[in-house]
């Protein structure tokens, strides 16, 4: 072995974001409803006998082994593999969107990374088993606050009705059928040019369910509902009532705090609105990162084109049904 390569998808949530969170997670209990789409972030580990070397793209930053000044994300990296008795060698992390967007994208860094220690212990055994590594790792190594949905989202890959007790995960993963093909075509995720305010907003949400705030508890487990009757209306295979829930959804989630949306979210939201999507919201924690929205695939142009004047970055996407895996180099 002297090259491995593994790609993690990103994924959206559609509904269900913030009941996955601790304590209210544990409490009470998580629903959530996502799927990856075809964008995502590689790790390249080259086999070499110099002191393992760790490179990003999107923080344009390398560290050595050896020669760590801080902690920053690269030298936790660096802990990590050292952990797992990985110590010389380049580690190159190369992700399609910027960091702390609402894509999940340190989930899927960890994810392929985790992905290509476990190749090179022989120890991988199956996306589960993955997951269950990289949620532990990227809260305790990294210090991250986030959902348990985002590793086995993005391990699993494809639609999936999630439900957990922070315990016990279960994943239903859905065969596509009318519905979320339909839904499929019409995707697209519009960037509001800014990131990182996500962790904050879901620090205050992490905040008030551990001091059981009861505005908030009974907004999460509305939210909870809201995802159960998401599930159903995919097996009814009922597209109308999909993209009102999403909505309804998001109705409440932005009433959590008034920092989870701002001005231009909600410009780029109605902007949507008026222009053809059936239903629009901000992914992750909230304040800024990226609007997904969805329409009829004979409107997605017009959604586009009407969101093009407040971002330099919208993007048409597709869902997936592979989670992280090892891939060709030529992939």
């Amino acid at each position: 072995m002297k090259r491995l390569v593994s790609y993690s998808p990103l994924r959206v949530s559609f509904l269900g974001g913030g009941t996955d969170i601790s304590p209210f997670l544990e409490k009470h209990g998580s629903r959530v409803f996502n799927t990856t789409i075809d964008h995502g972030v590689k790790v390249t580990y080259t086999q070499d006998n110099y002191p393992l070397e760790v490179s990003s793209r999107d923080f344009l930053k390398t560290v050595i082994m050896g020669d760590e000044h801080g902690k920053s994300f690269q030298n936790k990296i660096l802990d990590l593999l050292s952990d797992y008795g990985i110590r010389s060698g380049r580690i190159y992390i190369n992700g399609e969107v910027p960091p702390g967007s609402g894509l999940a994208s340190s989930s899927a860094m960890v994810t392929a990374l985790m992905r290509i220690i476990l190749e090179i212990r022989g120890e991988y055994a199956d996306p589960m088993q993955l997951a269950k590594i990289s949620y532990e790792k990227e809260r305790n190594c990294f210090g991250i606050t986030l959902g348990i949905q985002d590793p086995y989202a993005i391990s699993v890959g494809g639609f999936k009705y999630m439900e957990s007790n922070g315990t016990d995960v279960k994943v239903n993963k859905y065969k596509e059928n009318r519905l979320l093909e339909k839904v499929g075509e019409g995707m697209l995720i519009c960037y509001t040019g800014g990131t990182r305010e996500s962790s904050e907003v879901l620090k205050n949400q992490v905040e008030m369910s551990s001091q059981n705030d009861s505005g908030t508890i009974e907004k999460l487990k509305n939210i909870s509902n809201l995802t159960e009757e998401l599930a159903r209306s995919v097996e009814k295979e009922d597209y109308h009532q999909f993209t009102d829930l999403i909505n309804r959804g998001w109705d409440v989630k932005k009433t959590l705090s008034n920092r989870v949306s701002s001005t231009k979210v909600d410009n780029i939201i109605s902007t949507a609105l008026d222009n053809g999507a059936d239903c629009a919201r901000l992914l992750g924690g909230g304040n800024q990162g990226f609007v997904l929205a969805i329409g009829e695939k004979e409107k997605i142009w017009k959604m586009q084109q009407s969101l093009m004047d407040l971002s330099e970055f919208v993007v048409r996407v597709r869902p997936t049904g592979s989670g992280t895996s090892i891939v060709n180099e030529d992939q």
